[in-house]
């Protein structure tokens, strides 16, 4: 069986929690964080992994990190800003689909009007 991956380190976080916020932490603490920052980081992984595959792609890229982060590990809320940056890297065909959902959500409102 493979040995559980380890991405965070025992002083990395024990160094953090000393310089940053300036508190002490006990090694039970540390331990627990890690690795649920560890499983956290792996069930993400696999996800993009897997999100990969789909694309029938075998590079994990940008937008397969952003989903499985987001389905993971939650959302954030995004400015308009955001949203309309986050659409433009879209490849073309997506746009064009996104493009024709707005379109068909504004005749649908005019018609309820």
């Amino acid at each position: 069986m493979p040995k559980k991956a380890e991405f965070i380190k025992f002083n990395t976080i024990k160094e953090y929690i000393n310089d940053i916020l300036k508190m002490r932490s006990s090694e039970s603490a540390v331990k627990l964080s890690m690795k649920e920052f560890d499983s956290a980081i792996e069930t993400v992984l696999k996800e993009a992994g897997e999100l990969a595959k789909e694309n029938k792609r075998n590079t994990v890229m940008d937008q397969d990190i952003i989903s499985a982060v987001e389905k993971h590990l939650g959302k954030r809320n995004l400015t308009w800003q955001e949203t309309a940056e986050e659409i433009i890297r879209q490849n073309p065909t997506d746009l064009g689909k996104i493009s024709k959902a707005i379109n068909d959500y504004i005749e649908k409102e005019q018609g309820n009007k």
